[in-house]
């Protein structure tokens, strides 16, 4: 049972679980609300006994292998393990950028948090075809897009190199065409993408 108030900018918030209650006195507008309630129903909501553990899972979106087109890295046996499917479902939460260094340059990383089963982060170089469509197509999407399931699909190119992204409505089976040109402002086109998936989760 969850019982919920608000008093000008005061809330008082009870909430009780297997007989046990704790109350909060928090100055919380109505959207904070909303999202207070939202994130305790997520967390009763998390399954008992044996799972993965609760951290991200990377999948690296590359050419790299040549038996698969995406694959998780096993870094205790120090190989890749290929992913059979080359579509994802879930909820994008979040996308950043980050800097790594390789063979002493630095090396820009698109990184996708995506929620299904787990939390996955979809991981590629941020100049690569793959990035360019994904990022790209994420920049059109309408802000409420991101707060339902979207699938993300890895399909090959014409050569052994060239990786494209597809992103689809599950609902609907449809693809999402955003066709891009040489004069693409990156930058921009990444910071659109960010700052729309942010504000998604934001009304959350």
């Amino acid at each position: 049972m969850i019982l919920a108030t608000i008093e000008q900018t005061s809330l008082y918030w009870t909430i009780g679980v297997n007989n046990l209650a704790r109350s909060l006195v928090l100055p919380m507008d109505t959207n904070e609300l909303l999202k207070a309630i939202l994130d305790e129903l997520r967390s009763q909501r998390q399954p008992l006994g044996f799972s993965h553990p609760p951290k991200p899972r990377y999948i690296y979106a590359n050419r790299k292998y040549n038996d698969c087109l995406w694959y998780f890295w096993n870094g205790a046996k120090n190989h890749h393990e290929p992913i059979e499917y080359h579509a994802l479902t879930g909820i994008i939460e979040k996308l950043e950028l980050e800097e790594k260094e390789f063979r002493g340059k630095s090396d820009s990383k698109v990184n996708l948090f995506i929620r299904a089963d787990r939390m996955y982060i979809i991981q590629s170089g941020w100049d690569t075809v793959f990035a360019k469509g994904l990022l790209y197509t994420l920049s059109k999407l309408p802000i409420d897009a991101f707060t339902k399931p979207i699938t993300i699909s890895v399909e090959a190119g014409d050569t052994e190199q060239v990786l494209f992204c597809r992103i689809y409505n599950p609902a609907t089976g449809s693809s999402v065409y955003a066709p891009y040109g040489e004069e693409a402002d990156w930058e921009a086109v990444t910071q659109r993408a960010i700052d729309k998936i942010n504000k998604a989760h934001q009304l959350d």
